[in-house]
C-alpha cells in the first residue's frame, strides 16, 4: 500500500511537470492541436538524409569586420526565363551543419544585370534565422527574369574566428518548367574567395549539394549498369542508349551508383576521365582532365536546342575498385520538357557485368542504388518545407513552454492548497491507524489469551487427571505414557504461542514455514512425513494475524492425521506468489466420508480457519483412500 503522503506528491509532481494544464491556459489546447498537426505533415514528408560529403562545397564571400556587412552574389541565367521556383541549398563543411549561412538575407530578380529594379522574391532580413542545413524554396510564380541575386545583410561568424565574418551557400538551384536553368550559368560575386577543390563561385551552380540524391529509399536490389572489369585504368569502356528515334533533348544526367554492398563508396565507378556524345557529337569532354568525383549527386549537362537518337558515355580512365577497375552508373536520364525520354531506349555497351543487382536494364529503370528516383524540383521543395515545419515545432516548443510556465504559475496556490490538504489528510490517517493499530494489538493479546487458555490449559487439565489416576492405580504406565503426551503436545504450543508474540508486525513467511516444519515435526514424530517449500528464499511477509490462522490451521491438520488418520505417509507443501499463498496436507490414512464431516472431527475448526483468512478450504477424501486438504488464500 503506497503511504498517503507519498501518493500525494506525486500527483502533485505530476501536475506540476507533465499534466495537460488546459484548463488554466487555454492556449495550450491550440499549441498542442497544432504539433499534433505538424507532426503529421512531417510523416508524409521525404526525410532529411545524412549530409553527403562534397568535394565543391560551394560559394565563399570575402571576409568582413561586421556582421552587418553586405555581401552579395549574383547569377545570369543566360536569357529571361518564366521562373518556378528557387532553391537555396546551404554550405557543409566537414559537420552536419550549414557552414557560413548568412542570419538575415534577400533574394531578388531582375532582367537588369545592375538590379535596379528588381522583384524581391524572399526577405528574410527583419528577423534572424536559424541555420540549418535544410533547403530553402522559393515559389517564383511564374516572373520572368534574368538574373538572381542574393544579397546577405547579416554575416555569419567565421568558426573560431568571432571577429570575422563571412556568407557561404551550397548550391543555387532556379527551375523553369521543371529543369534548373541556373546549371553552369556565369556567376558574379564582387567579394569572394577561391580555393579550389572546395570553395568557388562556379560551384554555387555545378548541381553539387550535400542533400544527396533525390530518391525515396527501398530494398529492391537494382544498382545499375556495370562494365567489365579491367585490370587497368587506362582503358575505353562505353555505355549507349539509343531513343529509337530523334529527340529534343534539353539536359542529359547521369547518377553515380552506390551499392549497398559497398556502403562507404560513394560515386562507385564514376570515371575519372569521360565524354558525353548526342549522335556522335561532343555534348562534355572530360578526356583531358580528371573529373572530381561527384559521390550522390547527379553530374548534369544543358543541351538547349539539342535534338539526336543516340547518347553515347564513354570512359577513358577507369574507376578503382578494389586493386581492378570499372565503369558504373545508377542511371543515365535525358529531359524533354522535364519528362525523362530515355526510359524506354536500347542500351549497348563495350562490355558488362551481369548479376542479379547490375544489368543494362538497370540503367534506365527510373531508380539509383538506393530507390526510387524522384523529381527533383518536387523532392526539394518538400524537404522545404520539412525544414519550414521544423522551424514552426521549435518556435511552437518556446511558445508552449512559456503558456505552461504561466498556467503554473497561476496554479501555484492551488498547489500549495493540495499540499495542505494532502498532509492533514495524512495526519489524520496516521493517527486513525495508530488507533487502528493498538486496537489490533489488544485484540492479538486476548485472542493469545484465549489460545494460552485452550491449548495449554487443556493439556494442563488433562495432565493432571492423568497424574491422579496414576496415583490411584498401582498399574500407571499407560497413565504415564498419555502425561507424557500431553505434556509434549502443551510445550509445543507454547513454543508456537510464543513463537507468535515473538515476531514483529509483519514478520516473513519464510518464518512461519519454519514454525509450520517444527511443528508438523512434534505432531508427526512417529509418521513418515515430508514438507516442502519452493519458497524458501522469498522475502514475502504478511500481518500477524495471517500467522496466526495459518500456524493453527497446520497445527489442527496434523493433529487431525496424527490421532485419527492412521497415516503412514503424510506431504506438506506450501507456496506462495503475488500475494497469494498456497498449503496442501495429503496422507495416506483411513479417510473418511467428506459428506458426514461432524465438529468432533476438527474440521470444522480448519473451515473456521479459512474463513477468517477470507479464502477457501478443500477438502477431499474417501474411506481407505487418504485425505488431501489444500487452503487457499490471499495476503496483504
Amino acid at each position: 500500500m503506497v503511504h498517503p503522503l507519498k501518493s500525494g506528491l506525486l500527483i502533485l509532481a505530476s501536475l506540476l511537470t507533465t499534466a495537460p494544464w488546459s484548463w488554466l491556459n487555454s492556449q495550450l489546447s491550440s499549441l498542442d492541436h497544432r504539433q499534433d498537426e505538424l507532426h503529421v505533415a512531417l510523416a508524409k514528408l521525404p526525410a532529411l538524409l545524412a549530409p553527403q560529403p562534397q568535394e565543391h562545397t560551394g560559394f565563399h564571400s570575402g571576409l568582413a569586420p561586421q556582421a552587418d556587412s553586405v555581401r552579395w552574389v549574383q547569377i545570369d541565367l543566360g536569357t529571361e526565363y518564366p521562373l518556378d521556383a528557387v532553391v537555396i541549398i546551404p554550405a557543409m563543411l566537414g559537420a552536419a551543419e550549414a557552414y557560413g549561412f548568412p542570419r538575415r538575407f534577400r533574394l531578388d530578380a531582375s532582367n537588369d544585370p545592375l538590379f535596379a529594379e528588381s522583384t524581391t522574391l524572399l526577405d528574410q532580413t527583419a528577423a534572424d534565422v536559424t541555420p540549418a542545413l535544410a533547403p530553402w524554396h522559393i515559389a517564383a510564380q511564374g516572373i520572368k527574369a534574368r538574373h538572381i541575386r542574393f544579397t546577405a545583410t547579416k554575416l555569419a561568424a567565421q568558426p573560431h574566428e568571432m571577429r570575422r565574418f563571412i556568407f557561404c551557400l551550397g548550391e543555387l538551384l532556379v527551375f523553369s518548367q521543371g529543369r534548373n536553368v541556373a546549371l553552369h550559368a556565369q556567376v558574379l560575386a564582387p567579394n569572394s574567395v577561391e580555393t579550389l577543390p572546395t570553395w568557388s563561385p562556379r560551384h554555387l551552380v555545378d548541381g553539387a549539394y550535400a542533400l544527396g540524391l533525390p530518391v525515396h529509399p527501398d530494398e529492391i536490389n537494382g544498382n545499375g549498369w556495370h562494365s567489365g572489369i579491367s585490370t587497368t585504368a587506362e582503358i575505353t569502356k562505353w555505355v549507349q542508349a539509343d531513343l529509337g528515334e530523334p529527340r529534343d533533348i534539353q539536359e542529359i544526367r547521369l547518377i553515380p551508383a552506390h551499392p549497398r554492398d559497398y556502403p562507404e563508396r560513394f560515386g562507385f565507378g564514376f570515371p575519372r576521365r569521360f565524354k558525353v556524345e548526342a549522335d556522335g557529337n561532343t555534348i562534355f569532354d572530360s578526356t583531358r582532365a580528371d573529373f572530381s568525383n561527384p559521390g550522390d549527386t547527379p553530374v548534369a549537362f544543358l543541351t538547349p536546342g539539342l535534338r539526336a537518337q543516340t547518347l553515347r558515355i564513354t570512359a577513358t580512365q577507369l574507376w578503382e575498385r578494389s586493386g581492378d577497375f570499372v565503369f558504373a552508373l545508377a542511371e543515365l536520364q535525358a529531359f524533354d520538357r522535364g519528362k525523362n525520354i530515355v526510359r524506354n531506349a536500347v542500351i549497348t555497351a563495350s562490355d558488362d557485368t551481369l548479376t542479379p543487382s547490375w544489368s543494362p536494364a538497370g540503367l534506365i529503370d527510373g531508380r539509383s542504388s538506393s530507390g526510387l528516383l524522384l523529381d527533383e524540383a518536387a523532392w526539394l521543395a518538400e524537404l522545404a518545407q520539412r525544414r519550414q515545419l521544423t522551424d514552426e515545432l521549435a518556435t511552437l516548443d518556446v511558445q508552449r513552454a512559456a503558456a505552461l510556465a504561466r498556467a503554473q504559475h497561476r496554479a501555484a496556490w492551488l498547489a500549495g492548497a493540495l499540499l495542505f490538504l494532502v498532509l492533514i489528510i495524512a495526519l489524520l490517517l496516521v493517527l486513525r491507524s495508530r488507533r487502528s493499530r493498538r486496537r489490533e494489538i489488544e485484540s492479538l493479546r486476548h485472542r493469545i489469551s484465549r489460545d494460552l487458555h485452550d491449548e495449554i490449559g487443556s493439556h494442563l487439565g488433562s495432565i493432571r487427571l492423568m497424574s491422579e489416576l496414576a496415583l490411584r492405580d498401582g498399574s500407571a504406565s499407560d497413565s504415564l505414557e498419555e502425561i507424557h503426551r500431553l505434556a509434549g503436545e502443551a510445550a509445543e504450543s507454547m513454543r508456537g504461542i510464543i513463537w507468535l508474540v515473538r515476531e514483529g508486525d509483519a514478520p516473513p513467511l519464510t518464518s512461519l514455514v519454519e514454525a509450520m516444519r517444527q511443528s508438523a515435526a512434534a505432531l508427526l514424530k512417529d509418521i513418515d512425513w515430508k514438507f516442502e517449500s519452493p519458497n524458501s528464499g522469498d522475502s514475502a511477509t504478511a500481518s500477524l494475524e495471517f500467522h496466526r490462522q495459518v500456524f493453527l490451521f497446520i497445527r489442527e491438520a496434523a493433529y487431525n492425521i496424527a490421532r485419527h488418520a492412521h497415516a503412514t505417509q503424510v506431504r506438506i507443501e506450501v507456496s506462495w506468489k503475488v500475494k497469494h499463498f498456497h498449503l496442501h496436507l495429503e496422507d495416506n490414512g483411513c479417510g473418511f466420508d467428506v459428506a458426514a464431516i461432524t465438529a468432533g472431527n476438527g474440521l470444522a475448526n480448519l473451515q473456521h480457519r479459512a474463513t477468517v483468512l477470507g479464502g477457501s478450504l478443500q477438502i477431499t477424501s474417501r474411506p481407505g483412500r487418504g485425505t488431501r486438504i489444500t487452503l487457499e488464500a490471499d495476503f496483504s
